[in-house]
């Protein structure tokens, strides 16, 4: 049992959704090996799935007598919203949170040069992990690690930030979350890092049969960000995979406000790229 007075420095956020529990074992091993003091890691999980997961993760918990780590169940309300939710858990005293998605694991030394780099910044800032074992191809700096956004498949972020832009939009219920969330970052004064000494094992997945809601989310994020352009191209290729008017799909749209022009001015959306939304590492 934690004292009453117990604050984590670092508060690591997990969403599942029916993940197959030998993936969260292999990811959980991997955050009580890292090369970090432990009693400065809470782990929260949040399972978006059916209950026999959660029974899973609990036993899982229990056999390895695992502490600082609570599980909860909750409805399926999106990777955003979700760990929004696990964020209102934390204490404001804490000096980050890290978006961790189940299915990877972190290189022992991840935590440590994640935490690393954003003091050597003074927090002033997101920061991402390298994910292997193919890197994602948008473009970083190698010697700043400045980057136009962030993944959040494992993403630290500072407590303080977070709370200054209010988390994630809960409009995205998946894919293009990170992005809007990094340039709402930028446009509040901050920069986005990619860490390239934390490495992140995350393996590509198929996402043809996501396609709908990756063309809604990237129609949602033109929207915000006031890009006509790519709003139209995005729009298209949602409605070729709905059946519903152009009135119902706007109609989605419209509860969330765009962005003041001065925001879009700081923020510098990348829309000249495609769904990368950002200058890629190589052409093909």
């Amino acid at each position: 049992m934690e004292p009453q007075s117990y604050i984590p420095k670092i508060v690591i956020g997990i969403i599942t959704y029916n993940n197959p529990i030998c993936e969260l074992k292999r990811n959980l091993e991997a955050l009580y090996n890292q090369n970090y003091l432990q009693e400065d890691i809470k782990i929260i999980i949040r399972n978006q799935g059916n209950y026999r997961t959660m029974v899973e993760i609990q036993d899982l918990i229990e056999k390895n007598q695992w502490d600082r780590i609570e599980v909860y169940q909750g409805d399926n309300i999106g990777f955003g919203a979700g760990h929004n939710d696990i964020f209102s858990h934390i204490s404001s005293q804490s000096k980050a949170y890290i978006c961790l998605n189940p299915d990877g694991f972190l290189h022992y030394d991840a935590i440590y040069q994640l935490v690393n780099m954003a003091e050597y910044h003074n927090w002033h800032g997101v920061f991402e992990a390298i994910q292997e074992p193919i890197m994602h191809p948008k473009t970083f700096n190698y010697k700043t690690g400045l980057t136009d956004w962030c993944s959040g498949a494992c993403l630290l972020i500072p407590v303080d930030i977070f709370r200054k832009v209010n988390g994630f939009d809960k409009d995205f219920f998946l894919y293009c979350e990170d992005v809007d969330f990094s340039w709402r970052v930028k446009a509040a004064g901050y920069h986005c890092f990619t860490c390239a000494k934390a490495f992140y094992f995350h393996y590509a997945m198929d996402r043809k049969e996501r396609e709908l809601e990756i063309w809604r989310s990237a129609t949602l994020l033109a929207y915000k960000w006031r890009s006509t352009k790519f709003k139209k191209q995005a729009f298209n290729q949602w409605k070729q995979r709905v059946d519903l008017s152009d009135v119902d799909l706007n109609s989605q749209l419209y509860t969330t406000k765009p962005h003041t022009v001065s925001e879009v001015i700081k923020a510098n959306p990348d829309f000249k790229n495609g769904l990368y939304f950002s200058q890629i590492m190589w052409s093909k």
